[in-house]
C-alpha cells in the first residue's frame, strides 16, 4: 500500500488497523527522502537508521495492543526545522558554528509530537539562524522548488516545504518568525499556519518578551492540522505566552459548511504590497469560490491596518545582530556572509530608541489589526505577490512583478503583520499560475481563533484541491 501524499491520521490509522506496518511505512517515507534529496536537498540529516529502528518497535508494540489505545500519531513518519532541538540528532540552525551541536534534549512541541507517536525522519534544511527567506547556507547547500528547481522553494523553513510536498512526509514541524512557514507552503503548495503566540511553547526562542516566532506546522491535509495542534498545543512554564488555557480544536463535521456565516476584508496591498496581476487574478478566483460557499467579503480600498513592514525587518535584523554578538568569537568566525555583515557596528548599527519607537508602532498596528478584526473573521491577502526568486543566491534573487524586477523585500514582508502582532495566520493553495507554479491565499485569524483558519482551509478544497496535487521525483 503506498502512503506517500496521504494524512498523518490515515496513515496512523491504517497502522493501527493492520493494512500497512510501521516498518513498511517507513521504508516508502525513506526512499522518497533519498530520492528528493538528490535533486531538491530539502535534509540536513537523515534519521534512517533511528527511525527504522522505532518503527519496528511500533509494530512489535501493535502485536501486543489494543489499536484503539495507541497515540493519534502511531507510526507516523514526520520532520523537524534544523532550527528546533531534536535530542541525539545533530541540530545545526543552519550554521558551520554548530555543525556539531547534538542537543540532549527535545524542544516541547518535538517531545510532544513523539510522544503521540510519531517518529523523526530527519531534519530539514533552514537557512543560517534563519536569516533570510530563501534556503540555502554555507553548510548544507541550495534546497530548492519541487515544482521548479532552478527556483527557490522559499524561507526560513524551506526544507520542510519541499519535504511535505514531495510527500515524503505528510507533515513537519517549522517555526515562523516572519512568514517562515507560509512563505514555502505557498512556494510549495502545501498548507503553512503559524498559531498564535504561545498556542504551541516556543521555549527555545531566546526572544521572550519581544517575541516575533512561533512553532508552525506544514502540512498537506488540513485534518492533520487539527491533530497537530492538539498535539503540540498547551502551556509551559518555560514560555511565558504560552501560559494559557488554550482550547483544543474538534475535526469539522461538514467541511462544507466551514465558511457559512463568516466575513473577511480582503487587503489587496497589505504593509503596501502589490501582487503581480496573474497572482492577483488566482487570488481573487478563488475568493470568488469561497463566497459561494457562503463567506462574505469585503474588498478594502486602502489598507486600515497601516501596517509598515520595514518595523518587523528592522527587528529581526536586530535580533540576529545581538544573538551573533554573543558568540564566542571561534564560532562568529564560522559563520556565512549575511551574518559575518551584522557583527560590527560599522556595517549595522542599531538604534536603541528607534527599536523602542518600531516597538509603539508594532502596539498600534495590533491595535489597529484587532479593530479589524473585531468586525471580521479573517483578512485575506495574496501569501505571495509573484513567482519565487532564483535559487542560487549568486543570481538575481529579485522578483518580477508586474513586468519590473523588484526587491525580495516586495515579495513576502507583509506577511509579518501576523509576527508583529500575534495573530494566527495561514497560507492555504488557491489555484497554479501559467508556469505550473502555486499560488497561495493567506488569512490572518483573531487571537487563540486558530480553528477558524483550519476550517478555511477545509473550506478552501472544495475550491481547489490541492490535496492529490505532488510533484513527481
Amino acid at each position: 500500500m503506498e502512503i506517500l501524499g496521504l494524512s498523518g491520521t490515515a496513515i496512523a490509522k491504517r497502522i493501527k488497523n493492520g493494512e500497512v506496518s510501521a516498518v513498511d511505512v517507513m521504508e516508502q517515507a525513506l526512499n522518497q527522502a533519498d530520492k528528493v534529496q538528490a535533486h531538491l536537498n530539502p535534509f540536513v540529516t537523515i534519521t534512517r537508521e533511528a527511525a527504522l529502528a522505532q518503527a519496528k518497535q511500533a509494530d512489535e508494540l501493535l502485536k501486543r495492543t489494543r489499536p484503539e489505545t495507541l497515540p493519534a500519531f502511531f507510526g507516523v513518519p514526520f520532520t523537524v526545522k534544523d532550527l528546533l532541538d531534536t535530542q541525539g540528532v545533530q541540530t545545526t540552525y543552519g550554521s558551520r558554528s554548530l555543525e556539531h551541536n547534538i542537543p540532549d534534549s527535545d524542544v516541547v512541541a518535538v517531545a510532544r509530537m513523539r510522544a503521540a507517536g510519531a517518529i523523526l525522519l530527519g531534519k530539514t534544511t533552514t537557512p543560517e539562524f534563519a536569516s533570510k527567506v530563501t534556503t540555502d547556507a554555507v553548510l548544507t547547500g541550495i534546497t530548492r522548488n519541487p515544482w521548479a528547481p532552478s527556483l527557490s522553494c522559499g524561507g526560513s523553513s524551506g526544507g520542510d516545504g519541499v519535504a511535505v510536498a514531495t510527500g515524503t512526509v505528510p507533515f513537519g514541524v517549522s517555526t515562523d518568525g516572519g512568514g517562515s512557514s507560509r512563505i514555502p507552503a505557498s512556494a510549495c503548495g502545501v498548507l503553512g499556519m503559524k498559531v498564535t503566540i504561545g498556542a504551541i511553547p516556543h521555549e527555545s526562542w531566546p526572544f521572550h518578551f519581544g517575541n516575533n516566532s512561533s512553532i508552525s506546522m506544514n502540512c498537506r491535509h488540513p485534518e492533520d492540522l487539527v491533530t497537530l495542534f492538539n498535539t503540540m498545543s498547551g502551556a509551559h512554564h518555560l514560555d511565558p505566552w504560552s501560559r494559557r488555557e488554550i482550547k483544543t480544536m474538534s475535526p469539522l463535521v461538514d467541511p462544507a459548511r466551514a465558511v457559512q456565516g463568516k466575513r473577511a476584508l480582503f487587503i489587496p496591498a497589505l504593509g503596501g504590497n502589490i501582487a503581480d496581476a496573474q497572482y492577483q487574478a488566482i487570488v481573487e478566483k478563488g475568493l470568488a469560490k469561497l463566497g459561494d460557499l457562503g463567506l462574505d467579503i469585503d474588498v478594502a480600498l486602502d489598507d486600515p491596518t497601516e501596517f509598515q513592514p520595514g518595523i518587523a525587518t528592522q527587528m529581526m535584523t536586530s535580533n540576529l545582530a545581538a544573538r551573533v554578538r554573543q558568540m564566542p568569537v571561534e564560532a562568529q568566525q564560522l559563520l556565512g556572509p549575511v551574518l559575518q555583515s551584522l557583527l560590527e557596528e560599522e556595517t549595522f548599527k542599531s538604534d536603541g530608541v528607534r527599536l523602542q519607537s518600531d516597538a509603539i508602532d508594532r502596539s498600534r498596528t495590533y491595535d489597529r489589526l484587532e479593530r479589524v478584526l473585531s468586525q471580521y473573521d479573517f483578512v485575506l491577502t495574496p501569501t505571495l505577490t509573484a513567482p519565487p526568486p532564483l535559487a542560487d543566491p549568486n543570481g538575481d534573487q529579485r522578483v518580477t512583478i508586474n513586468g519590473n524586477k523588484e526587491r525580495v523585500n516586495k515579495w513576502w514582508t507583509h506577511l509579518c503583520i501576523a509576527n508583529l502582532t500575534g495573530h494566527p495566520a495561514i497560507s492555504i493553495p488557491c489555484g497554479i499560475d501559467t508556469n505550473d507554479l502555486p499560488v497561495g491565499l493567506h488569512a490572518i485569524g483573531g487571537w487563540d481563533r486558530d480553528s477558524d483558519l483550519v476550517s478555511l482551509a477545509f473550506a478552501s478544497i472544495a475550491c481547489f484541491d490541492w490535496t492529490e496535487r505532488r510533484p513527481v521525483y
